[in-house]
């Protein structure tokens, strides 16, 4: 089913058919990568183009309080420039860098949610309140933009996050609370308490995987022992939990396990790290054994792409069972637009050689 002018979001698991917003929700930015590998690797220039063009409708969303704000515009105006070399898109970028960077909390230096998040299956807001996913989101453009710029401000806001997070975020079995209210002044921390996992106390397995993704990153970029040591005690966390081939359940300490749902996307967003780590030349020696976990993690999460039987009537490569918001089930067992993008990815770094950016 085409979707013209719409945006995917998710799509029934059943029929193939996606549900689409009209801006892309807190994901646009993950669509138009998808439609910049397509053209590359198809030699198609229109689909490149109207990747372009689908970075131009963000624009609005440029001074939005949203910390998937680098999200949005890392994976469309910084890959369009590191791949097509339009300066508009580099400019475009480094705006939403800048406007990202200014988010920060004057108090710790944490990156919080805002107040104009925008995810359509929740209505949290705050300029106070700061997740556990957010040194994914939220520091995605500060990477790009230290190495474009040189600009310090890049690198001492991202590691500023980067340790609040540590202390405040990262428990002692290596599980993680998904949000933190913080005093705007004292910086005291006011509450604990998740959204989109089964209880206040337990681990929902996407902002583990975040987390994970975000702290292998941050090992690979500056080197520092505190990241490294955060992101092996985060991933074992995940491995002694999961197993190597399986993908996990949406919250590792939900009551109703084993009969709970999975959540492929978690999955694919360790994987999407995992494989630019492996195909990076500086990627430190220390961080193989980990990287070494990609080849079972991208097979067990391939074990839920259709076709699954011979007579699968669905259509190809959806990769199903992905939990975008089980408390609300919301798109419980779907697939949703950000697992295809960081499957796409990881499979286009590997083919490449290379990521963007």
């Amino acid at each position: 089913m085409g979707i013209g002018d719409q945006w995917p979001y998710h799509a029934d698991p059943d029929t193939g058919e996606w549900t689409t917003t009209e801006d892309g929700d807190w994901c646009g930015g993950h669509w138009v990568e998808c439609l910049r590998i397509a053209g590359e690797l198809n030699g198609d220039k229109s689909l490149i183009e109207e990747a372009r063009d689908r970075a131009e409708k963000l624009r609005p969303y440029l001074e939005r309080d949203d910390q998937f704000r680098g999200h949005r515009f890392y994976y469309s105006a910084a890959r369009l420039w590191a791949t097509t070399g339009d300066q508009a898109m580099r400019t475009l970028a480094l705006a939403a860098a800048y406007a990202m960077r200014s988010m920060a909390m004057p108090v710790n230096g944490a990156m919080p949610i805002g107040c104009q998040v925008q995810v359509k299956s929740t209505t949290l807001a705050s300029r106070n309140i700061v997740a556990v996913d957010n040194v994914h989101p939220n520091i995605r453009l500060d990477w790009w933009a230290f190495k474009e710029t040189g600009d310090k401000v890049f690198e001492t806001g991202s590691k500023q996050h980067l340790d609040v997070t540590i202390r405040d975020f990262i428990r002692e079995d290596g599980s993680t609370v998904e949000f933190i209210d913080y005093d705007p002044v004292t910086g005291d921390i006011r509450s604990e308490f998740t959204l989109l996992g089964a209880h206040d106390e337990s681990c929902w397995s996407r902002g583990q995987a975040w987390a994970i993704a975000g702290y292998l990153r941050a090992w690979s970029e500056f080197g520092d022992t505190r990241y490294r040591e955060a992101a092996i005690k985060l991933f074992d966390y995940w491995w002694d939990n999961v197993g190597e081939d399986r993908v996990p359940p949406w919250d590792f300490k939900d009551p109703a396990l084993p009969d709970a749902p999975v959540d492929t996307s978690a999955s694919a967003i360790v994987v999407e790290q995992l494989a630019r780590m492996a195909i990076d030349p500086d990627t430190p020696a220390d961080t193989r054994p980990y990287v070494d976990r990609l080849e079972p993690m991208l097979e067990g999460l391939c074990q839920h792409m259709t076709p699954m039987t011979e007579n699968d009537g669905r259509p190809d490569g959806m990769i199903i069972d992905g939990c975008f918001n089980q408390p609300k089930v919301f798109a419980n067992r779907h697939e949703l637009i950000w697992s295809t993008a960081y499957t796409l990815m990881a499979l286009y770094y590997l083919e490449r050689g290379c990521a963007p950016c």
